[in-house]
C-alpha cells in the first residue's frame, strides 16, 4: 500500500489576470517506509509539489486537477479544518533555511512544544520535547535558547524535532541541507537517515543534488518544468539515466571528472512558465532533439523499471 499517491496533479497561478500552469500532470507515489528523492534545478516545481501536498499554496495558486491520496484519504477533498487536523500530525515538513521559519522571540523548546498535537500538561510537553532533543543531538540547555543563539545545524535539528514530535507517517524534507556547510550537511543527512529507519517513515526528499539523492533515497524522480520526466530506482537513475536532462544533471557532478578536466554544464536556463516552448519543454537545451520534440510533449513510457518522458524511447 502506498502512503502517498499523487495522480495527474495540476497547479496554476494567477499572475496579473493571466493563468499560468506550473505543475502540469504530476504522478508520484511513495510506499510505506520508502524514501523518494525529487530532483531538479531551481524553478522546476519541486517545492510547489510539497506545498500542494501540505495544502499550503499561496493565495494566487490553486489546484485545478488531480488527486493527492494520503493512505485512503484524498487531501484535495478536505476542508480547511480537516486538513489542519492532518497537517503536523500525519504529514510534517522540514523547510530549507530554518532561520526563516523559527520565530526569533520564542525559545527553541517552546516552539517545538507548541507543535505537539496531544492534550498534555506543560510538564509533559517539556518532557516530550527534551526526549526528542536528545534524539536529534541537542542539549537540554538548548530548550531555553533563542534561534539566534543556535548554529544553522542546531536550528535544523530544532526543525527536525518539530517535524517528528507527533510521529507522522509522511515527512516532506525540502532541501533540508541547502544552507549548511559540508560537514554539517553530512551530520544532518546521517541523523535523518537514522530517524527515518527508526520510525519507518515515508519521505519525499527534495534536493537539487542528484548525488545526495542517490545515497539517501530508494527512488529518484527527476522534475523539469512542472513535470516528472524520469523516475526509477536511485542507483539505476544515477548509473544509467535515460532522459537527456537527467544525463546532463549527472554529468554536472564533479565526482565524474578527473582533476583538471572541465565540467560539462547544462546550457541555457529553466524555461519561464509563462513562455513554455512548444513540444518537450527541454528541447531548447537538448543535444539529441528531433523534429517531433519541438511540436509534441512526450507521454510517460516505461523502459524496464524506469518511467521516462522522452521521444527517444
Amino acid at each position: 500500500m502506498n502512503i502517498l499517491e499523487i495522480k495527474n496533479l495540476k497547479v496554476s497561478f494567477e499572475i496579473m489576470g493571466e493563468r499560468v500552469d506550473i505543475l502540469r500532470g504530476v504522478n508520484l507515489s511513495i510506499g510505506k517506509g520508502e524514501v523518494v528523492g525529487l530532483v531538479g534545478e531551481s524553478g522546476c516545481g519541486k517545492t510547489l509539489t510539497a506545498l500542494s501536498i501540505m495544502r499550503l499554496l499561496p493565495q494566487n495558486a490553486s489546484i485545478i486537477d488531480g488527486d493527492i491520496y494520503l493512505e485512503d484519504t484524498n487531501l484535495i477533498n478536505l476542508k480547511k479544518r480537516e486538513i489542519e487536523g492532518i497537517r503536523g500530525r500525519k504529514i510534517s515538513m522540514i523547510f530549507q533555511e530554518p532561520s526563516s521559519y523559527l520565530n526569533p522571540v520564542y525559545t527553541a523548546g517552546n516552539q517545538v512544544a507548541e507543535a505537539i498535537k496531544e492534550n498534555l500538561t506543560k510538564a509533559e510537553r517539556k518532557k516530550k520535547v527534551l526526549e526528542i532533543f536528545e534524539e536529534v543531538g541537542l542539549d537540554r540547555s538548548d530548550y531555553f535558547k533563542y534561534p539566534h543563539q543556535l548554529s544553522g545545524g542546531m536550528q535544523q535539528r530544532v526543525m527536525i524535532s518539530m517535524a517528528l514530535i507527533n510521529r507522522p507517517v509522511l515527512l516532506l524534507a525540502d532541501e533540508p541541507t541547502t544552507a549548511l556547510d559540508v560537514t554539517t550537511e553530512l551530520q544532518i543527512t546521517s541523523l535523518l537517515k537514522r530517524l527515518i529507519e527508526k520510525y519507518g517513515l515515508s519521505v519525499l526528499f527534495i534536493t537539487h543534488d542528484i548525488s545526495l539523492a542517490k545515497n539517501f533515497t530508494d527512488k529518484i524522480a527527476v522534475m523539469y518544468a512542472g513535470q516528472i520526466i524520469e523516475i526509477g530506482e536511485s542507483k539505476k537513475i544515477y548509473e544509467n539515466p535515460l532522459h537527456p536532462y537527467t544525463q546532463s544533471l549527472v554529468m554536472c557532478l564533479p565526482e565524474r571528472y578527473k582533476k583538471g578536466e572541465r565540467i560539462r554544464t547544462i546550457g541555457g536556463n529553466v524555461p519561464d512558465f509563462r513562455k513554455l516552448p512548444e513540444g518537450c519543454p527541454f528541447h531548447p537545451r537538448c543535444s539529441v532533439k528531433k523534429e517531433i520534440c519541438e511540436v509534441e510533449n512526450p507521454e510517460e513510457k516505461r523502459v524496464g523499471d524506469t518511467v521516462v518522458r522522452c521521444h527517444e524511447y
